[in-house]
């Protein structure tokens, strides 16, 4: 399915589906400029907008931030700011610029910024991620998971030559902090202690100037939204169908609350179990990323279709390893399952999570493959 395999055929279909995509997203900023409409990202235009006025408080007073939204476009619903004080220091720029022309800079930007990140990884990977579906989604609704998607591949791609750097690339993700739990697992299980170093030091220090910046009271005001956050996770307020996580898919198949977070607690579990356990074996570290990739995705209750974009990593080491393409094209279809399903096509089953499941088991069955299994054997038994 991707470009590391040199199949005409398969080379073709990526590239139609990449300019597709494109095609669409364009459409879709476009037609925003015309017709404003509710994208996610108006979100982040009226928190930037709002601490522009000298309001940055008021980014999370829900009713405060619905009603500048409200003079931009009419809608129902919420479409509040989720995000800590320092990603409302990356979005406040943006508003200096009309909402629908800034909403085309950021997704451009953001594009722009995770293909290159892509490229580090392969230099004939730009039509592969292009054509992965989770950005269709960043695309149309301005969201930001192209940008952490970005700093997680860039931050990887930067680990092995120059740690530091890494560290502080990763440390950013502290914008959308859920994506990066298992981070310190893997950095600390693999010595990359330099990278854990700059990761807490780059964190640490974007909240303290958020705290400088927006003042600490922004921060009182974002922790006291956060029960709205948590239904959204556990009681499906937006539809099960628009999450990815395991929790998500079992309450949208019909099982309890109960049943949905012991299934949850346990793969997640085990996907960080995973993640230890590959990180302190010798395995290269092109599969360990590979396999953190795929395990970051399971571990929050609290996750979007957008939020998988980091899943191009695991696809490409496969597809470099010399997977199937069949198999890479199937678990493919499973995303652009998802996609029609947030536009209303047969929301009876979410299979989202199945991905990065069907991921970490391909990755697991390669490493055996390769010789490392002994290895990662050892390193299980020294938990």
């Amino acid at each position: 399915m991707f470009e590391m395999v040199r199949d005409g055929h398969y080379a073709r279909t990526v590239k139609t589906i990449a300019l597709a995509a494109v095609f669409v997203i364009t459409l879709a900023l476009f037609t925003n400029v015309t017709h404003p409409r509710q994208l996610d990202f108006i979100s982040f235009w009226a928190a930037g907008k709002l601490a522009l006025e000298g309001q940055a408080v008021a980014a999370y007073d829900i009713a405060a931030h619905k009603q500048l939204q409200l003079t931009l476009v009419q809608f129902k619903g919420l479409m509040p700011f989720a995000y800590p004080p320092p990603f409302l220091l990356l979005v406040t720029p943006f508003a200096l610029l009309p909402y629908p022309v800034s909403t085309i800079v950021w997704v451009v930007l953001t594009f722009a910024l995770y293909i290159i990140a892509a490229r580090t990884v392969s230099s004939s990977a730009g039509w592969s991620a292009t054509a992965f579906p989770p950005v269709l989604v960043n695309g149309i609704t301005g969201q930001n998971g192209l940008l952490t998607g970005a700093l997680f591949i860039f931050g990887m791609s930067l680990l092995k030559r120059r740690p530091l750097w890494a560290g502080f690339t990763l440390g950013c993700l502290i914008i959308k902090p859920h994506l990066a739990i298992l981070l310190p697992v893997a950095l600390a299980a693999g010595g990359h202690w330099r990278a854990f170093a700059g990761a807490a030091a780059s964190s640490v220090g974007l909240l303290l100037i958020g705290a400088i910046v927006f003042g600490i009271e922004s921060y009182r005001e974002f922790v006291e939204q956060m029960p709205l956050f948590s239904s959204i996770a556990a009681d499906g307020l937006v539809g099960w169908h628009k999450m990815a996580s395991v929790y998500a898919s079992m309450r949208l198949a019909g099982t309890s609350a109960a049943v949905a977070w012991a299934l949850h607690i346990l793969i997640a579990g085990a996907a960080a179990v995973a993640v230890w356990v590959v990180w302190r074996s010798k395995a290269k570290l092109e599969a360990k990323v590979a396999m953190l990739a795929a395990a970051s995705v399971l571990v929050t209750p609290y996750l979007y279709l957008y939020d998988t974009v980091l899943l191009l990593l695991p696809f490409l080491w496969l597809a470099r390893t010399g997977e199937d393409p069949r198999v890479l094209a199937l678990l493919w279809c499973i995303p652009l399952t998802v996609v029609l399903q947030n536009w209303g096509f047969n929301q009876t089953f979410n299979p989202a999570p199945l991905l990065p499941i069907a991921l970490l088991f391909l990755i697991g069955r390669r490493l055996r493959q390769s010789g490392t299994g002994q290895d990662i054997l050892g390193a299980a038994r020294s938990i």
